[in-house]
Parts: C-alpha cells; sequence; structure tokens
C-alpha cells in the first residue's frame, strides 16, 4: 500500500507542479513538501501541524484529505518518528544550577510556547475577512469590483469558483462580470490550515 507522501508526489508530479510552485500555492515551506514526500517525519513539527500540511496539500492536489489523513495516522503510529525520551536527573548539582544556565532554557521554552500558541489559535480559528466594496444589497453594474483584506496566508475563493492569492499585506482587488439580476456574491477566505470564513453579499445587477 502507498504512503501518504507517495500518493501526493505522484499527485505533484500529473498535476505538471514542481515543489516551489506548490509551495507557492499552499503556502507551506518546500523543505516539509520533501519531507512529506520522503515520508521523512522527523524533519516535520508535530502530528497536528503536519495534518494540516497534508490536509492543505490534499485539497490543492485534488485528493481525499481524509484518506491521506488516515493514512499519515497509520504511518505516524507505526514509528516513523520515534518519541522523544524524557530525561531525568535526580543530582543534587542539576537542582542547583545557575539561573545563567537556566534562563536561556527559560526564554527559548516561552518562544517556543509562543510559537505554539499562535500556531494553533490559526488552525482553530477562521481567517479575518472583510470586505471594503461591494457592499450589500447595491445596484451595480458589471463587472463588479471586488476589494477586500484577509490573512497574508489564505486564498479567497469567489463563488466556489475564482481563486485569488492576497497580497503579503492581505489585500485582494479583482473584478467579475455578472449577468443582469438578483445575485449572492459568496466570498470564502481559506487559510493553509483549512480554515474558512465566509461572506455573502446579496447584489442586484442592472444592464449600463
Amino acid at each position: 500500500m502507498k504512503t501518504t507522501g507517495e500518493i501526493l508526489r505522484s499527485a505533484r508530479q500529473e498535476s505538471g507542479l514542481s515543489l516551489k510552485e506548490l509551495s507557492r500555492l499552499t503556502r507551506i515551506d518546500v523543505k516539509y513538501i520533501q519531507a512529506i514526500e520522503a515520508n521523512d517525519y522527523s524533519k516535520l513539527p508535530s502530528a497536528t501541524f503536519t495534518k494540516g500540511f497534508i490536509r492543505n496539500l490534499s485539497i490543492h492536489l485534488n485528493k481525499n484529505p481524509q484518506d491521506l489523513i488516515a493514512l499519515f495516522r497509520r504511518d505516524y503510529h507505526t514509528g516513523a518518528e520515534p518519541s522523544p525520551a524524557i530525561s531525568k536527573t535526580t543530582s543534587t548539582s542539576s537542582r542547583l544550577s545557575s539561573f545563567s544556565q537556566t534562563l536561556p532554557l527559560l526564554l527559548a521554552g516561552f518562544v517556543f510556547l509562543s510559537y505554539l500558541i499562535y500556531q494553533y489559535r490559526a488552525i482553530l480559528i477562521p481567517p479575518r475577512l472583510e470586505l471594503i466594496t461591494p457592499q450589500p444589497r447595491l445596484v451595480l453594474t458589471s463587472p463588479v469590483t471586488i476589494e477586500g483584506q484577509t490573512s497574508s496566508d489564505s486564498i479567497i475563493t469567489l463563488n466556489s469558483e475564482t481563486n485569488l492569492t492576497p497580497d503579503p499585506s492581505g489585500h485582494f482587488l479583482t473584478q467579475i462580470s455578472f449577468p443582469p439580476g438578483e445575485i449572492t456574491l459568496l466570498i470564502e477566505a481559506t487559510n493553509r490550515f483549512s480554515r474558512t470564513n465566509r461572506l455573502k453579499i446579496p447584489l442586484t445587477i442592472i444592464n449600463p
């Protein structure tokens, strides 16, 4: 049976995407994509983050995320990534180590904990999505200018069809043509952990 990495690598190659192109689309570092394709879990973050990477890659490569995450769990729990050993020291000298020796460890732990909190927030909380134009219930002519703000790592989808990549500040701007009549514009922002924020904007389109 193929592994998660083998399936994703084959799907990427069939799509004609290079590692750099897939990294740009998913906002996942090339080294993490390479590690996933090689099933080298020692070079990846925790299992929670790796599942987010696999879900994001699966969506962009038209694969079922749940199936690949299930395969990842199988590989992960068969010893692909060893559990770190917990060192226990009972010596008196360790218990009485100086403040100057422990301070760097405390600072490193604080930085790491802050990073984890930031990442978990990104996993659990949908990305910011603010619409500048159009405002709801306006009467407009086609094409309609769509402008807004989201997180820089999100992909914007308009009416489940058009995908936009915001600039580094999260700003996005485009125009779409609509036939005359009453429509509902669906705007979705999806971050790299597949968390989605949605806005539904009712509009009336008239002939110019």
